[in-house]
């Protein structure tokens, strides 16, 4: 009869284990899930910036490597972040996301495109003025088989080389779940007056430079997600 007391004894002092085991695992499985689903929803983004991006530099190859217009086609490939899927009418759909994008992507920080290739070494190299056009730098494009292959002294290119248009695309992307943007800011930026020093980025919010910054993009609950893409140009590159 004696251990049957004491394994009572034992069952009653185990009363309550799980709930405090719980209390501290489960905010932390919970914030691991949230941020499990954000993760997922990163992911998609980055593929649909891809996609953006893969759409204007092919839009530039065909008109000249414009900026102009390889930003108007980058909008129009980022219209997926923001269309209502409630919305039945699919032109009323596209159409208010159409606007929704232009308004947003006004803010600098939202949006921002580095035309990588051709640099202006490329120009300075392989660019021929054009008297029609202000005597503007243009790279030939044409009969580029029996052009030279020899490299340039400012790009360190070929003129093939030079006649392939690279983007760099930073767009900051809104984080749907809730609290993990608020983790994101304390953890990159830090609090105000202390917390935590960014390790991702030691730019603080006051002593940011430059039109893009990481931790801007953190304060207004956004991250920035970066997206490549290189075409070869299909006319001639006009000098910016």
């Amino acid at each position: 009869m004696t251990p049957r007391r004491g394994t009572r004894t034992f069952k009653r002092r185990s009363r309550g284990a799980t709930l405090a085991e719980f209390v501290v695992v489960g905010p932390l499985a919970f914030l691991l899930i949230l941020a499990i689903v954000q993760l997922g929803f990163m992911f998609m983004a980055r593929s649909t910036l891809n996609q953006a991006a893969f759409m204007a530099a092919r839009e530039g190859a065909l008109r000249n490597a414009d900026p102009a217009v390889i930003r108007s086609a980058l909008v129009k490939g980022l219209i997926p972040f923001y269309q209502d899927t409630t919305q039945s009418n699919d032109v009323m759909r596209l159409s208010t996301a159409w606007l929704a994008a232009q308004g947003d992507l006004l803010v600098p920080t939202r949006l921002k495109i580095d035309i990588l290739n051709p640099t202006p070494g490329s120009f300075k190299d392989w660019g021929v003025s054009d008297p029609s056009n202000g005597n503007r730098r243009y790279i030939p494009n044409d009969n580029l088989q029996f052009r030279p292959v020899s490299v340039g002294t400012h790009s360190k290119q070929t003129l093939m080389d030079a006649n392939l248009l690279r983007i760099r695309v930073t767009y900051a992307y809104e984080l749907k779940v809730p609290l993990i943007s608020y983790i994101y800011t304390r953890v990159m930026c830090g609090g105000s007056g202390g917390g935590v020093t960014a390790f991702g980025d030691d730019t603080t919010l006051l002593d940011a430079a430059g039109p893009i910054s990481n931790c801007i993009d953190y304060q207004q609950g956004r991250t920035p997600i970066v997206a490549y893409a290189t075409v070869r140009m299909q006319t001639p590159a006009i000098e910016p």
